[in-house]
Parts: structure tokens; sequence; C-alpha cells
């Protein structure tokens, strides 16, 4: 079964549920409802009758019964007599009424006398038929002022509505005296109820079936959204969205968070699509780079196997021409391990404090002593200031790779080295006073394998340089930029600084 049907089914059951529940509810506490009005009735109906007897006997009024005279009824309220013949006579057929039996108890729990809607003046005996009775205890309880406010008497349609009330006279109790009245009219009325109910409800369950399957359809509207832009997602739709709702509920939350996931989803997909374009990019590169020593080494093998060997010249010459191949791929080789090891997540990386001053002196005067006729010069920063926390051996790369690609690019030029510090960074410049770098080719030189537009110059190098660089300096967290101009390009290194005596 669908969300919908379980939802508009589990809607529909609480509703007949509620349902039930407050019917039967409803059936009981209208039952006790009228019980306690009728019980309330009768307790009023005694009164009234025991207030006009009390007339009668003070000679104020007419008797209100056939044959009990205001003689006997003052000698019964005054003098505490209270016999069968009285009861029967005066008593009993005062309180009775439509609907309404009454009974005279005695103080020993027996009863004197009874009167009912067809016979006023019935001659009872205990256990009448047409008289409810209680146990002996209930009536010796109300004798002593100890009775229930009402009573049930009777099974099912037979059921009657008994009220206890004593008889006083001189101060103390002559008997006891019972209204009872059948409960028929209240349980029609009850099943009258039942039956109203019954049809309400009925009609409520059938508006609730028909209406419920359309507001449940309606609220998970916004969930069907989410289960069509997710199919078109992994259908390759990276850029659908759910329309997030104004009320930000649960469905506006889901709705909300299954955006950012697309988004996610996206990014991470155009982030895949980018690394492997770049990866494809750089096995071609690197294939391409392996090619011209690989064809070149192939071509010297081919011309000593043809029987170039037996002549020395020739020999020594092919073996030169494939050492020289050797040690240029074997260098391409260890810069594409350098670059593997230094983009691979979790790397090893050995952490120092370096002096920048020292490091860039030490790597120049090094440089110097390989090319003595390159001029340069070299600005230190304060002495102890321009300190770094790295690995000293990727920061002599950093800077071999720097000089390296200026004496390449721009010979014959004074280059100057220079050290400063800011706030929190130490800043390396190189700058060069060669020809510079064409705006079209400055957003490239980090790239992988790029050397400049002059074909002349493809050969001087494997074009990682400046990409070892960049890797170097962006796993240290810091920056590397260039600028160029007419009269030369200028190379700056930004790296966190540790200050003299600080934390690293």
């Amino acid at each position: 079964m669908s969300l919908r049907g379980r939802l508009s089914l589990l809607s529909v059951g609480v509703l007949l549920a509620l349902l039930v529940v407050s019917g039967i509810a409803s059936y009981v506490a209208l039952g006790a409802y009228q019980r306690i009005n009728e019980a309330a009735a009768l307790n009023r109906r005694y009164d009234i009758t025991l207030r006009e007897f009390r007339v009668t006997a003070s000679g104020l009024g007419r008797p209100g019964v056939t044959g009990c005279t205001a003689s006997r009824t003052t000698r019964a309220l005054v003098g505490g007599i209270l016999n069968p013949s009285f009861a029967q006579l005066c008593i009993a057929p005062a309180f009775a009424g439509q609907q309404v039996t009454a009974a005279v108890v005695g103080l020993d729990g027996g009863l004197l006398a009874c009167a009912t809607t067809a016979s006023p003046q019935n001659d009872c005996v205990v256990g009448a038929a047409a008289i409810p009775t209680l146990p002996t205890s209930d009536y010796l309880a109300a004798v002593r002022g100890e009775q229930r406010r009402s009573y049930l008497v009777g099974p099912g349609n037979s059921e009657n509505l008994v009220v206890l009330h004593r008889f006083p006279a001189a101060g103390r109790a002559l008997g006891v005296v019972q209204l009872s009245e059948s409960t028929q009219t209240l349980q029609q009325t009850q099943r009258s109820l039942l039956l109203v109910l019954a049809i309400v409800s009925l009609v409520l369950i059938l508006l609730a079936a028909f209406i419920t399957p359309l507001l449940v359809s309606r609220a998970l509207r916004p969930l069907r959204r989410v289960t069509e832009a997710s199919s078109a997602l992994a259908a390759g739709d990276m850029g659908r969205r759910v329309e997030e709702p104004v009320v930000q509920d649960e469905v506006g939350r889901l709705s909300r968070a299954f955006n950012e996931m697309a988004a996610a989803v996206q990014r991470a997909f155009h982030i895949r699509e980018e690394s492997e374009t770049g990866m494809r990019a750089f096995v071609s590169d690197a294939s391409h780079e392996l090619r011209t020593p690989l064809t070149t080494l192939q071509g010297q093998l081919d011309i000593l196997g043809r029987g170039a060997a037996a002549d020395p010249r020739v020999a020594r010459t092919s073996l030169q021409s494939m050492q020289r191949e050797v040690n240029r791929m074997s260098a391409l080789v260890e810069d594409l391990l350098t670059l593997t090891r230094l983009e691979s997540p979790g790397a090893d990386q050995r952490r120092e404090p370096v002096d920048l001053d020292g490091l860039v002196a030490e790597t120049v005067d090094e440089q110097s002593v390989r090319d003595p006729e390159q001029r340069v010069e070299v600005s230190a920063a304060a002495p102890g200031t321009a300190l770094v926390q790295g690995d000293r051996e990727e920061l002599r790369r950093v800077i071999l790779n720097l000089a390296t690609n200026a004496l390449k690019y721009a010979p014959g030029g004074v280059h100057e080295w220079r050290t400063t510090v800011r706030d929190d960074v130490a800043v390396l410049t190189l700058a060069d006073h060669g020809p510079g770098i064409p705006a079209d080719v400055l957003p490239r030189v980090f790239d992988r394998f790029y050397r400049g537009p002059d074909d002349a110059r493809r050969t001087a190098g494997s074009g990682l340089g400046l990409a070892i660089v960049r890797s170097i300096v962006e796993a240290h967290g810091g920056t590397v930029t260039v600028v160029s101009a007419s009269n030369g390009a200028t190379f700056s290194v930004v790296l966190p600084r540790v200050r003299p005596g600080g934390p690293p």
C-alpha cells in the first residue's frame, strides 16, 4: 500500500476510534446525568409533598388523600404514631404519582404500605411485584440517615431508580419513604442518542474517507516533488532542485536538505570531472614528455644495431646521447614522484623552524658556483624575523626551482632576491630583468608541463618546476603569485611565519 493509502487509512481509523470512544462516553455520561436529574426530581417531589402533608396536619387545608384526616395526620407528625393503616391511607398515596410508586418501610426494615398509579391504596405485602425492594440493610441505613443519593434495582428494561427518605416526626424518624420510577424512558433516551451518534459517525466516516485522501495527497505533494527530483538527479540532471515551501516544517527542511545534498553532489561531480580532465591531461603530457627520450633511445639502439657500434666514435656519441635521455627521463620521473607525494592526502611532512634569509643565501651561493657569470642581489629582512615552520629541503627546492626558471627565461639580467616580513607572514620575492611573461601565458605558468610558447626552449626542461613550487608552498599553508611587466617578472612566495620565541 502506498504512503498516501496508509496515511488515509490511519487517519480514518483514528477518527473512527475517537468517534466510538466519544459515543460510548456520551452514552454513559447521558445515563448518569439523567439518573442524577431524575433522582433530584424525586427528591423535589418528596419535599413538596411533605410540605403539603404538614399543611393538611395543621388544619389549614383539606386532606390531600381520601381517608386521611387532619387529626390523623397531626397525630402522626406530632405524636409519633405510625401504623400500617395510617401508612396505607395517608403516607403512601400522598407521595405516589404519575409513573412514581411510593412505599413506606418501618423502623425494622419491614414494608408497611405502598401505592402505585394503577392502585393508589393497594394492600402491599413484602416483595410485591409492583414495588421494587432493596436489601433490609439499605432501609436500616436510611433510618440512620446514611442512605445514598439513589439506587438502581432490577435488570434490563425492568430497572427502577429508587430514592429513600426518612419520615420525620417530633425530631425522630417514624419510618422510611421509598420513591421509585422506571428507567425505561431514560434508557429510551440513551438508545435514541446512541442511534443519532451512530448515524453521525457513519456520515463523518464517509466524509473522512472521501476528504482524507485528497488532503493527504496535497500534504505529500512536496514529497512527490522530492522523489521526482531524486529520480532526475539519479538520471544525471545535476541542476534539478526542489522548490522549498514558505513554511519551514519537516517537509520544508527535507526540501532544503535535498537541495543542499543535490548542490553537494553537483560540486562533487564537477570536482570529479575536473580531476579526471586534469588526470587525462597529466597522463597525456607525461606520455608526450616520455615519448621523446624513448624515441631517441630507440633510434640510437637502431643505429648501434645496424653495425655502428664497430665505430668507436659513433658508439661513444650514441652512448652519450642515450645517457642524456636517460638522465632526462630520470629527472622527469623524480619530479612526477615529488608532485605525487606533495599532493597525496595525509603525506608525511616534516616541520621545523627555517630561517628564509639563511636558506636563500645558502641556495643562491650554490647557484652562483654553478653559474658564476649570473648577477644576483640579495636583500634580507631583519635578522631572525623571516622564520617559518616547514621542511627545509622542500623550501630549498622552491628557491632552487625559482632560480633555475629565472636563469632559463631571463639569462644575463640581474636576479633580485628580497625577504620581508609583515604581520604574521614572511614574503620571499624574486625579480628578474628579463623580457617578462606574455599576458596570455601568465595564468598557466604554474601548470604541469607548461614551458612557454617558444618551441626552441621546450627541450630545456620538463615543465614541472613551477608546478612543484606551487605544490610545496600550498602544502606549507602559503601562496605563490607572479606579476609581469615589460622589464621582467616578479615571483612572490608568502608563508606563515613564526615569531621569535613564540609557538610554531
